[in-house]
Order: structure tokens, then sequence, then C-alpha cells
């Protein structure tokens, strides 16, 4: 196919000549927004309105078509030298489907200027909207339907998978694992939403405006993590440089407008590189401006800590000694927790979620709120030693003896409600099966998952309003209720999409959500 001719607004305009001899000389690609390259053309190109195309090509795509094709940012930002294996039928159609869903945008934009109120993206004809994701890469081969479907009570985007804390009531079953999202992809995901918002002129595509979803923190808040700890989500680039989870706060807030979640389980005392960035987090998150980038900021405190449960189960088996080690050791990580976050305290954001068994279940010795409250003590009593030993010595936290007084009285303040509403699913169902609890609170899930389904074949676009969104670290997206996963056809176009990824517990494997499904 040879082009042999230039539009007369040469700073508009990108010069294709591909290896063409014209008036003896050879031309390749120019950019003309710059007047000194003018001179590079031959004088009888500049009148030119139009370039012309092969005959081939103009019994393919009529006139308007190709003029509105070479109009597109695409032409005029990425050269090509040949058009062989390039659909441009297709490009100039997606660009013009563009083009209208744009104006669309701009329509309900005026709309909702003139009639103030509430307004999500559901309640719009995303047929009209179509062509709005155009070269957002990211959603590459998804169309409106799926992308808003996605969006709305998106809850989670899972940049790293596992745990190593092994913690007994885990509704998520979390296990060791070195899956983690590039930074590249993380940044992608979030461009993509960016590009996406400023076309549709920051309309709430996630559902927060529902009526049902009013001060509920699962449609308010979009979590980095689903099975991690967030002292553990560190992300790396290409390079090797790091990106830790303030700075991938950050960049949620400002590419999204979601503001995360932070929740831990601590760490062990005498890990150095923890207890750097842990301190790091205490400094960057007391700023207001910067607290306000969460939802909430949560450490929890349990009786089903892997090193407590260890030491019950040393206990049970006559080793006092094992059994007091370890149960001190975890008293000592706590009170260094607390510690370490008293920078925090004040923020009404800041909480201690606290865990017991329900003291009706049977079988529950060891595991029941006045074991969670003999805990309680005993971290305080630590932590008292701690903040004496600070007002004696470097002051870091502490400067008066009033300080200690009254930081320990938020904190008792703070850790005063036991949760004994637990998640049956997960690694929960082993540890009752392993301590033999007869649990008479919780829900059987199991029993709950067929009627779910039922929801879901009946109206999937309005169904999943019942759960929410996550999309796993290979882009793949679920909905999600924390007691099952059910799968979709959805995935995000992410260079790790086809990395090995575990397996997300309680995945419903038998029944799927169709792209079909999705788009009715």
């Amino acid at each position: 196919m040879k082009i042999s001719a230039v539009n007369q607004n040469l700073n508009n305009r990108i010069y294709f000549e591909q290896k063409t001899k014209l008036n003896n000389r050879k031309y390749k690609i120019y950019d003309i927004n710059s007047s000194n390259l003018v001179s590079q053309l031959p004088p009888a190109q500049h009148n030119r309105h139009l370039l012309t195309f092969s005959n081939d090509t103009q019994k393919i795509c009529s006139r308007s078509l190709l003029q509105n094709f070479l109009e597109q940012p695409f032409v005029r930002t990425y050269c090509v030298p040949s058009f062989k294996g390039f659909d441009i039928k297709k490009e100039a159609d997606d660009f013009i489907k563009y083009q209208k869903a744009k104006r669309a945008a701009n329509e309900l934009f005026e709309y909702t200027q003139e009639n103030p109120g509430t307004f999500i993206l559901r309640f719009f004809n995303l047929d009209l909207l179509e062509g709005i994701q155009y070269k957002i890469d990211v959603f590459k081969d998804l169309t409106m339907k799926e992308i808003q479907y996605l969006s709305e009570g998106l809850h989670v985007i899972a940049v790293k998978r596992g745990c190593n804390h092994m913690c007994g009531h885990c509704y998520a079953d979390a296990k060791p694992s070195n899956r983690e999202m590039s930074y590249e992809d993380f940044h992608k995901i979030m461009d993509g939403f960016k590009t996406l918002r400023k076309r549709l002129h920051n309309i709430d595509i996630y559902g927060e405006n529902f009526p049902s979803a009013s001060g509920d923190l699962i449609f308010l808040s979009t979590e980095l993590f689903y099975d991690s700890d967030c002292m553990d989500i560190v992300l790396k680039n290409n390079k090797g440089k790091e990106f830790d989870f303030t700075q991938l706060t950050t960049e949620l807030y400002e590419s999204m407008g979601r503001k995360s979640v932070f929740d831990t389980s601590g760490w062990y005392r005498n890990n150095t590189k923890m207890q750097k960035r842990a301190e790091k987090y205490a400094e960057f998150f007391s700023s207001k401006e910067n607290m306000d980038m969460l939802n909430q900021f949560n450490i929890s405190f349990n009786v089903f800590n892997a090193s407590y449960i260890g030491s019950i189960n040393a206990l049970k088996k006559g080793n006092q000694e094992k059994a007091k080690q370890l149960r001190e050791r975890y008293v000592s990580d706590m009170a260094n927790v607390l510690f370490t976050f008293t920078p925090l305290l004040k923020s009404p954001k800041f909480s201690i979620i606290m865990r017991a068994c329900d003291p009706r279940d049977k079988n529950t010795k060891y595991f029941r709120p006045e074991d969670m409250e003999e805990l309680c003590c005993d971290v305080i009593k630590k932590l008292k030693e701690m903040y004496t030993k600070d007002l004696t010595g470097e002051q870091k936290h502490i400067k008066t003896y009033n300080d200690l007084r009254k930081n320990l009285e938020l904190y008792i303040q703070k850790m005063s409600l036991i949760d004994t509403e637990l998640n049956s699913s997960g690694r929960m169902q082993k540890f009752l099966k392993e301590h033999n609890i007869k649990s008479q609170t919780m829900q059987n899930h199991a029993e709950v998952t067929p009627l779910v389904i039922k929801e879901f074949k009946h109206d999937p676009r309005n169904a999943h309003i019942l759960m929410q969104r996550i999309i796993d670290t290979d882009g793949r997206v679920y909905n999600m209720d924390y007691a099952r996963f059910l799968k979709t056809e959805i995935q995000l176009n992410l260079e790790g999409k086809n990395t090995p990824t575990p397996k997300l517990a309680n995945t419903v494997e038998d029944f799927v959500i169709t792209k079909k499904n999705i788009n009715k």
C-alpha cells in the first residue's frame, strides 16, 4: 500500500511515505509538529487535502472512514511504516465509536450538572458509552458493561497473595506465597481507572451512592489485600525498585479516588526490617492528610494467633515451659505493635479488632472472650513497661507520666469490644475440628451457596450487588462475600495475566458468570 500525499495542515499531521520515491527523494515518517521540518517536504505536496490510499484499501474503507481514522491520536502518535497486519477499518471504527461515546459522556455530565443529585454509572445507558474505554490498554477487549460490572463494588485489588501468620480463624485460608503483582501492572490498573474516570467526568463508577452502601466501608473502600498482611505488601518494578504500602495507597487514592484499609496482625519484635517499616508507616499515617487516604487502620489481636494456639497446644500436652514461652512471645510482639503505632492512637480510624469464640459454643476453653480479656491484660501490662522505659529514657512517645496514663486509657478503651461473630469458612473449619469445638452460632456457608448461585443465574447484572468485586493478582475478576468466590470470565490485560496464582479459598468451581450474561 502506498501513501503519497500529506494534508495541508502540517502542524497536526504525520507524513507517511513507505520507501517510495517522491521527486527522486526517499521519505519515511516525519513529525510535522515543528515548522522547521516543512522544508523536508516537496513543495508539490503542501496543498493536498487528504492522504491517498491504494485502490484496494479504498474499496474496503469509505473515504469518510479513512479521513476520520487519520484524525485519531493513534495515527498522530504511533508511527507505523507499514499497515501489514494492521486492521485499519477496525481502528477507524473504534475511534469513531470513541468520539460518539465521548459526546455521550459530555451530555451525561451536563445532565448531572443541571439535575443535582446522586448518580451511579449503572443508571445510564451503557450502550451509548461503549467505546469510551478506547486505547485504555488494561481494559483491552472488555465492553463498558463488563468494566462497569467489575468497577461497581470493587472492594479488593489483591496486589499480593499469601501470608505467613497462619492464624487459626483465617477465612481466606492464607498460606505463605511469593505471588505479587509487578509495580508496572499495578500502575497500569491505576492509570486505566484514572483515564476512564476522567473521560466519564468522575461519575460514580464504584456504586458508592447506592442507598445500601451508605456508610458501609465495604462499599467505600478498595483494599490492596485479600489474604495477605499489609506489613508484607511491597511491590517491585522491573528495575527492582520497591514501592511500599504508603506509596501504593497514595497512588490508589490519587488515581482511582478510592480510600483503602490497612490491616496487620503484627510482626516479630526482633524483625528489624519490619520494625523499621512499621515506624515509617506510623509516622506517615500520623498525618491527618495521609490518614484521610484510609478508611481504617486495623490491628488484628485475637486468640487464634499461631503463637497463642501453639502455647495452648503445648499446655494441653503438659509442656508448661514451651507454653509460657510462646504466650510471652505473642504478648511481647503485640505490646511492641501497640507501642510502635502509638502516634496513631488518637485517630478515630485507628482500631484494634479482637476476636474470640462465641461463649454459647461448646468446648471453647482457652478461646473464649474471658481468655481474650486475660490476654489483653497481659499486653497492657507489657505495654506499660515499655512506656515507662520510654519515659525514663528516649521519650520517643512518652514525655510525661500523664502521656503514659492517657495512652494506656485510650488503648484500654479501644480494646473494650470483642467480636464473636466469626466466619466458618477457610481455616476455621480445620480449627474447629482440631479443638473439638461444637459451633452453634457460625453459619453453614455450604448451605447458602446454592441460593447465591440461583440469584446470579436469575439476574447476573443485579445479583452482583449482593457481593463485592475482587481483582486477583493475575487480573481475573471474581464476586466475593468473604465466604465464597464466584468466577467471572472478565480478566484485565496485565503483563502477569498468565502467571500462576494461588487459588482463592472457597471458590465455587462449577459455576462461572459469563460475559454473555454480564452484557445482557
